[in-house]
C-alpha cells in the first residue's frame, strides 16, 4: 500500500524522513533546535510537557498507520518517533541546571546514541505491538537521556 494524506507528512516530521542519510538525526536536530526556540521564548515547562504527551499519543495511531501503509515494519521515513523522544530529552532546558546550548547539544548526542543503539531496557520496547513498538523505544531513549543530561549539569 502506498503512504498518502496526512500520515505521509506527519509520520515523516513533513517530508524529513524522506532525506537522504541520516533521517532520524534531521528530525531529532530540528525539534532540538524548535525547543530552543520555544525555551528561549518563554514557552514554559507545563506547555512542553503537554505538547510532548500529546506528540506521544497521536505518533502511536500514526505509527501504526504508517507501518499498515508502507507494509513494512517501523519503515525508515517514519521520524515522528524521534521527534518524540527529543521533546522528551530536551526537556532538560526546563530544569534549573539548565546550561542552555551545552544542555540540549549533550541531550540531542545522548538521544541519538541511544536511539541507534537501542541497548536494554531500549530494546525491550520494540517488542510492543503495532505503533507502541516504534514510539516507546524513542521515549525510553528520550527519557534515559533526559536522565543523564540532567545528572551531567547538576
Amino acid at each position: 500500500m502506498k503512504l498518502h494524506g496526512p500520515i505521509k507528512y506527519l509520520g515523516s516530521f513533513f517530508g524529513i524522513g524522506y532525506l537522504p542519510g541520516l533521517n532520524g538525526t534531521y528530525a531529532s536536530a530540528i525539534t532540538a533546535g524548535i525547543l530552543m526556540l520555544a525555551f528561549y521564548l518563554g514557552a514554559p515547562m507545563w506547555a512542553i510537557i503537554l505538547a510532548t504527551i500529546l506528540a506521544i499519543f497521536l505518533a502511536v495511531p500514526i505509527a501504526t498507520r504508517f507501518e499498515q501503509q508502507a507494509n513494512s515494519k517501523d519503515p525508515h521515513p517514519f521520524v515522528l518517533d524521534e521527534v518524540v523522544g527529543m521533546m522528551i530529552a530536551g526537556l532538560v532546558l526546563w530544569t534549573p541546571w539548565n546550561s542552555g546550548m551545552w544542555a540540549i547539544i549533550v541531550s540531542f548526542i545522548l538521544f541519538r546514541i541511544l536511539d541507534i543503539t537501542k541497548s536494554f531496557p531500549i530494546s525491550e520496547m520494540e517488542y510492543l505491538p503495532k505503533g507502541w513498538g516504534i514510539v516507546m523505544d524513542d521515549v525510553a531513549a528520550g527519557i534515559i537521556a533526559l536522565g543523564i543530561t540532567f545528572f551531567l549539569f547538576k
